[in-house]
């Protein structure tokens, strides 16, 4: 689902580097095809600190769906039995 947002402010050149850290560990955890307990807690614990705006959030969580949820569910990726 694509989501058109008009109103929203480009990122600060501070949040384009924090969204690129966080790729490169999402891309880092997910090169082996198998996603572990530790890394997913590295990738939450990364996304989900306080972040300056609404949109570095938004974006950081798309990508997280983008790059690691819809390639489980596409049996893409493997996921480690998580406890919640």
């Amino acid at each position: 689902m694509k989501v058109d947002r008009p109103n929203a402010q480009p990122l600060t050149p501070e949040e384009a580097q924090e969204l690129n850290r966080l790729r490169t560990l999402i891309e880092t955890a997910i090169a082996d095809g198998v996603v572990t307990e530790d890394e997913l807690s590295a990738i939450r614990t990364m996304a989900l600190t306080p972040k300056p705006s609404y949109e570095l959030l938004s974006q950081e969580l798309a990508m997280y769906r983008e790059l690691v949820t819809s390639k489980v569910q596409a049996g893409l990726l493997v996921a480690e039995q998580f406890s919640e």
